[in-house]
């Protein structure tokens, strides 16, 4: 049966491009710091695992197989030398102690012995380097451990048994521990160094990062420098000219905006008092209203065109701060229960956050007959959440009224609601201090607004 051969490919590329995926989303760190450093250990781990097989191949193997060969050549020649010679006892003990002096090896024969007599059979093929070594002897040989890390080799000889401890050092050389440790301490050494140098340069991209979120919050940016690499510094310098040119053009859009409000408003007060020193009727009182909505809207254009940034940063009790508001609503009518689980303080502009929640504790009370709010921390944000119990917003709508001049003149009465800035405006303010607000349905089936505030 032939299986399709481009099918197995789209198949393939299929898999691959999912396992890709899944490392990328799931195994790999997301921060940059911890990618630096994978970058780094990845390659040194690699050349290490290829160093050590290297070593352990071409050095170390070889090493002990030279030496196991030295051992067995050593015990080759004595077997030699006993098999061809007639020493007396006194020599053999004699030849024995030079032999254990001058090469550490110590040696016994066994005359009349053999290795069955010792319980021991005959080495064949066998893997271990100094076995490996014995067997090569044209004599029958056998191999044992001793307990303090030595090995016997049994040779049988033709009226005995040659028997030979070999103590460890003669066969293992400890060159591989030292080479292990300075391999491993070097390297750990050489990536504790780019540690330290990588964590300083994220650290540079992170104070660029945090001055770009103080920027968008409204904070005072006079003591940033830019620092790090040079890549890093050009782009804290391109941030530094964005951050003047966008406060030099806010600067400038607001002073034009006072010399449009001064010369508006001057002209209109002029129609407004004509028109209400002439005699009234129903164009004229149209006339009035017209003026008069002119007037609204210009005061609410302005109003958003300034936008929140004018005061400064300051701690503020939120609590207090909603205590106040809802007392002032409370004496012009509403019905609000307030509820803090907690003292809260929050870093921002009192005037703008006051003005944020009065928009929809306004709004609340226009088309709602009672209203909750409550204050506290969820999900590590402080939240302010306040239900009512009104017609509430359409869900398609939600995002709708945060557009500027945006009104739902099916929900919401065009006479009473206002140009449709209100909304605007408090996202404006919201989005400046780093929170967000947004819309769902309240437990009354009305509106729930969530204000979040970072901590």
């Amino acid at each position: 049966m032939k299986v399709p051969f481009f099918p197995v490919l789209r198949l393939l590329g299929t898999w691959s491009t999912a396992i890709l995926r899944y490392i990328k989303s799931v195994i790999l760190p997301k921060g940059l710091l911890y990618r630096f450093i994978l970058i780094i250990l990845l390659p040194l781990i690699l050349l290490q695992t290829i160093v050590g097989f290297f070593f352990y191949d071409r050095h170390w193997s070889t090493l002990s197989r030279r030496l196991s060969y030295d051992i067995v050549g050593e015990i080759e020649t004595v077997a030699f030398l006993i098999e061809t010679h007639d020493f007396s006892d006194a020599q053999l003990d004699d030849f024995f102690r030079a032999m254990k002096k001058n090469l550490t090896l110590d040696m016994h024969y066994l005359p009349f012995k053999t290795l069955a007599d010792f319980g021991l059979t005959p080495l064949k093929q066998v893997s271990e380097t100094l076995p490996a070594a014995l067997v090569s002897l044209p004599y029958p040989t056998a191999m044992t451990k001793t307990n303090n890390r030595q090995q016997i080799a049994w040779v049988q000889l033709s009226d005995g048994v040659l028997k030979t401890i070999v103590p460890r050092k003669r066969f293992f050389s400890s060159t591989v521990y030292v080479f292990l440790l300075w391999m491993i301490g070097s390297s750990f050494l050489l990536f504790w160094i780019a540690f330290l140098f990588m964590k300083n340069q994220v650290r540079s991209i992170e104070r660029l990062s945090k001055a770009a979120e103080l920027f968008g919050m409204g904070h005072d940016l006079s003591g940033f420098k830019p620092e790090g690499a040079t890549e890093v510094k050009q782009a804290g310098f391109s941030f530094i000219l964005m951050k003047n040119r966008i406060q030099r053009y806010l600067t400038e859009r607001t002073g034009m905006l006072a010399g449009v409000s001064h010369d508006l408003r001057t002209p209109l007060t002029r129609m407004k008092l004509q028109l209400s020193m002439m005699p009234q009727n129903e164009m004229i009182s149209d006339l009035q209203t017209d003026v008069l909505e002119m007037e609204q809207m210009l005061n609410g254009y302005l109003n958003f065109a300034r936008g929140a940034g004018q005061e400064k940063m300051q701690e503020i009790n939120l609590n207090a701060l909603v205590t106040g508001l809802v007392e002032k609503a409370t004496r012009a009518g509403q019905k609000i229960d307030f509820h803090a689980e907690q003292q809260i303080v929050v870093f921002g502009r009192p005037g703008d956050l006051s003005r944020a929640i009065t928009n929809i504790i306004t709004n609340a009370g226009r088309y709602a007959k009672r209203t909750q709010i409550q204050l506290g921390i969820r999900q590590k944000m402080i939240a302010l959440i306040i239900d009512d119990n009104g017609p509430g917003i359409p869900k398609d709508k939600r995002r709708e009224v945060f557009k500027a001049f945006y009104r739902l003149d099916a929900s919401r009465n065009s006479q009473t609601g206002g140009v449709g800035l209100g909304m605007t405006i408090t996202r404006d303010i919201i989005l400046s201090h780093g929170g967000e607000i947004t819309l769902h349905t309240s437990p009354q089936r009305g509106l729930r607004v969530i204000i979040c505030l970072p901590i």
